[in-house]
């Protein structure tokens, strides 16, 4: 387990940028598989995350999500500490709304007063451990699954646009952020995995087929292979 733990301790105000994960509202032989953000990984070495969360309970859903990352990224260590300054900075504001994350490296382009993740509060224990460990995962250089440029998901677009259009996830949002498969340069592509945490859950009706994808809740053997690709061991020579 690469964790450490110290504590440190600023307030935050950041809408989350068009390359941001912003979750749609609710009713929201293996191989090595995912898609990941290669230009936007971390160096090797040790990173800091902040955690400003209302609540111990909070606070020990959210460690718990980076340990199980931490167990496939040897070549990290993550120093976990109290309040609002790191190089990952995790909020749940309730001035700020939705589940997003900036992608890997990107967090240093966000001013150092604000987060560079947000959880939106919830009792749901579970929920909101699945949350955390899906955005942890953008926060290391990960990208929707769903958005592989190899998925099957055959969509029924118009439902798809009924489904998720809404005050705050407009038809271009749904677009971007759900349907269009995702081709851009610099990728590390692996094959497409629907059991994959970065993975939205899928009804039924968006699809075709008709077959549902469920909310996947911890780390697929894909998502294991994947970020140990994105962050292999380090040589001891």
């Amino acid at each position: 387990m690469s964790l450490i733990s110290q504590s440190l301790a600023l307030a935050p105000a950041y809408q989350p940028s068009p390359n941001n994960d912003i979750t749609p509202p609710e009713p929201a032989g293996r191989t090595k598989r995912g898609i990941a953000d290669s230009d936007k990984r971390w160096p090797d070495g040790v990173i800091t995350v902040a955690l400003d969360l209302r609540d111990e309970k909070s606070k020990a859903l959210v460690v718990d999500a980076i340990r199980e990352w931490a167990h496939h990224t040897p070549a990290l260590r993550f120093n976990i500490v109290d309040g609002k300054t790191g190089d990952i900075r995790i909020s749940d504001d309730e001035g700020l709304k939705g589940n997003w994350s900036a992608i890997g490296t990107q967090a240093r382009h966000i001013d150092e007063d604000q987060p560079t993740m947000h959880l939106d509060r919830t009792d749901d224990s579970k929920k909101f451990r699945s949350t955390a460990l899906h955005e942890f995962g953008h926060a290391l250089g990960l990208l929707h699954e769903h958005q592989h440029p190899q998925n099957t998901l055959d969509w029924d677009r118009p439902q798809v646009y009924d489904y998720y259009t809404s005050d705050a996830f407009s038809e271009a949002m749904v677009r971007e952020h759900i349907l269009e498969p995702d081709n851009r340069p610099g990728l590390q592509i692996t094959p497409y995995d629907p059991q994959s945490v970065m993975h939205y859950e899928i009804p039924a009706e968006l699809r075709r087929n008709g077959q549902g994808i469920p909310k996947n809740t911890t780390l697929s053997a894909g998502d294991q292979q994947a970020i140990r690709r994105l962050y292999p061991p380090v040589n001891p020579t």
